[in-house]
Order: C-alpha cells, then structure tokens, then sequence
C-alpha cells in the first residue's frame, strides 16, 4: 500500500528457472566470493556479471574489493543466509497479484545470474508490470545500458 510504483532490475524472487540449472554459474560465483574475498574471486564473478567484461577496468575491481571488504559484516551476513536458504531463490510467485503499485522489470537478456524466464515469471504475477529486456547484457542493466536505463527509469517515475 506504500508503494506507487516499483522497480525491479534482476529480481530473484520468481522462484527457480525453468531453463537454466539451479544455482546459475553467477550465483556460483558470488557465493565463492563472499565466502574468500579476493581480487582472483572477484573478476572471476564480475566476468559473468556483465555481458561484456572488457569494459571493467583494474581500478573498478579494486573499489569494489576494498567496498566489500570495508564492510566484513555485510560478508559474513551473505554467507549465514546462504546456510539458512541454500537454495537462495524463493518462490514468492504465489504472492506476486498482491503487489498493486505499477512495476517496471528490466532485465538483462543475457544474465548469468538470474535467467530471463524469472522475470517472465514476475510479469505474470504481477497485475500491472511490464517488461524491458536489454539485449547484449547481463545483469547489471543499470551499468551496462546507463544511458538508456536512466532514461527509461525517469521515465517511468515521471509518467
């Protein structure tokens, strides 16, 4: 009831993917990561992060290294919900009709961390969604296609 409108960029929240095995190589990754955080573990992930990796420079992996490791609760927080919910992609596809506010998804059509057909999923559950699939992407839409993203998004909000 508190919300007017919501976005979602690479919700996990459908449940598991029909298509791709269960966790995705993404999740894999990530899931190595938090466990030992190093810069090896880190652009071993990224490079599955985005569809294009050549565009990630030395200095952006080493931010990011240094974000993650400036917050060890934030790590060790990732790695009990990982022990408590193994399978990390609950199905809230049964409670989808009650969100209400107009949704925006945005996905990437290449993301190797949640399949495309989760937001398929999220789309039909819920009422007033609609659905933006970049192409050439993974699943940092927001990074990848900024330009048209942020358009997108402002959009969206303003109308």
């Amino acid at each position: 009831e508190r919300v007017n409108k919501l976005i979602l960029m690479g919700g996990g929240t459908g449940g598991p993917s029909q298509f791709v095995p269960m966790p995705t190589e993404g999740i894999k990754l990530i899931q190595a990561l938090y466990r030992s955080p190093d810069l090896e573990a880190l652009k071993k992930m990224m490079s599955v992060f985005v569809y294009d990796s050549s565009h990630l420079t030395d200095e952006m992996f080493q931010l990011r290294l240094d974000n993650m490791l400036s917050r060890k609760d934030h790590l060790e927080n990732f790695v009990k919900s990982l022990e408590a919910n193994p399978k990390q992609f609950p199905d809230f596809g049964p409670r989808l009709a009650e969100i209400k506010a107009e949704t925006l998804v945005v996905w990437g059509r290449d993301d190797r961390f949640v399949p495309m057909d989760i937001g398929l999923k999220l789309i039909r559950g819920i009422p007033n969604a609609q659905l933006h699939i970049f192409n050439n992407c993974g699943h940092w839409a927001q990074w990848e296609h900024a330009d048209t993203f942020n358009r997108m998004v402002l959009d969206f909000l303003k109308h």
